[in-house]
């Protein structure tokens, strides 16, 4: 396994975790927003360490963190509007 796939595989446990703890217990959605904020860091921070190591945006490996990250990105502007209706 490259250093990038374990990466990758690091960045996906870590946001299967926070997803399991956001699911265990009913929070509030400020406390979503939190966990989301601390996901969206993580993945990140894996993109951008992917992007050194691969030294191409066009890495299917940067690609998917990248996909992941904006799926995160989204998450959090849907819960962030709802906070303010």
């Amino acid at each position: 396994m490259t250093v990038a796939e374990k990466e990758l595989t690091r960045a996906e446990t870590t946001l299967a975790q926070s997803s399991q703890r956001s699911s265990h217990s009913t929070r509030t959605l400020s406390l979503t927003l939190q966990v989301l904020e601390q996901e969206i860091f993580v993945l990140r921070n894996a993109m951008e360490r992917m992007y050194r190591e691969q030294a191409t945006f066009q890495s299917e490996l940067v690609i998917d963190l990248s996909r992941q990250l904006d799926v995160k990105i989204n998450e959090y502007m849907h819960y962030s509007c709802s906070l303010r209706a």
